[in-house]
């Protein structure tokens, strides 16, 4: 693990290198304690019409620039107009319990830093704060989860990538509806689609969670196709409240990856943001 992820950081190195003025990291002080963020603006911004923030998390023992590599969207960015963040959690982790789980290892206020982080962007550029969403890889896909459980009234779409919603998190929390879009592979061992006992809700079981919290649907649609190679299954979950949805692609055999899929057209990155991009924090656009 500790080799691929030297090979991950110099790869990136040596791509972002070209690029190293078109995103800039920054800093920002939060229970007096300095956290870091890459911020990226898209090229046509001029502060005259309001953009959305799209949050995108590394996973754990990585860290934001390595999460810019595996999930480069600056050009996404771009294309549809929206302001990029890659936050940094704290040694490489991101605390996905919330400050009443006595039993969690982990005292990092990350749902503090990410609401301090929200709101210094917004201070400086022109955003849409009822659209903010969130996506991730792993662990910074199970911070997704508990951004959309503690933060529903700011966070209005997440996507997690080879992630799993935490119990503690869930059972106490009472989010409003928030649209949810996974993808997973059936082969992912450190994020088992059945879930870890007594930690982390399996993918059925995260799926039954957001459809009592959004009313939608109890048996979903779904739609097989291949992708490079592979069998995926897409669920989608519809009619729910403010008509949020719950999207799920099933990556047969997939593992513990950045999980590249093309479904009409489209690439997994494209796939995210047009899912969360449809939403704001009351629901459907």
């Amino acid at each position: 693990m500790v080799k691929i992820f030297t090979i991950i950081m110099l790869l990136c190195a040596l791509s972002c290198s070209e690029n190293e003025d078109s995103a800039n990291t920054e800093k920002i002080f939060v229970n007096d304690i300095e956290r870091e963020y890459i911020l990226y603006i898209p090229e046509s911004y001029d502060g005259n019409s309001k953009l959305p923030i799209l949050l995108n998390f590394h996973g754990g023992g990585m860290d934001a620039s390595g999460q810019l590599y595996i999930s480069d969207m600056r050009s996404l960015a771009d294309t549809e107009n929206f302001i990029l963040v890659y936050p940094e959690g704290l040694y490489g982790l991101w605390n996905v319990s919330l400050p009443s789980d006595s039993e969690s290892k982990n005292n990092t206020d990350d749902i503090g830093f990410i609401n301090t982080l929200i709101d210094q962007i917004a201070s400086t550029y022109n955003v849409d704060t009822s659209r903010v969403y969130a996506t991730g890889f792993s662990n910074g896909a199970g911070m997704s989860y508990t951004l959309a459980c503690a933060m529903s009234n700011k966070i209005a779409a997440i996507a997690s990538m080879g992630g799993l919603l935490y119990m503690h998190t869930a059972q106490n929390s009472k989010p409003s509806p928030v649209a949810i879009m996974s993808i997973h592979g059936t082969a992912d061992y450190p994020r088992p689609y059945e879930g870890i006992d007594n930690y982390y809700y399996s993918i059925n079981e995260m799926h039954q969670y957001w459809i009592n919290q959004n009313k939608t649907d109890k048996v979903p649609e779904i739609i097989s196709f291949n992708s490079n190679g592979k069998t995926v299954e897409y669920h989608s979950y519809k009619n729910g409240t403010n008509n949020t949805s719950i999207d799920h692609y099933k990556v047969i055999d997939g593992e513990h990856n950045w999980l590249e899929i093309e479904y009409k057209d489209s690439n997994t990155n494209q796939l995210i943001w047009d899912f969360v991009s449809k939403y704001d924090v009351n629901g459907l656009r």
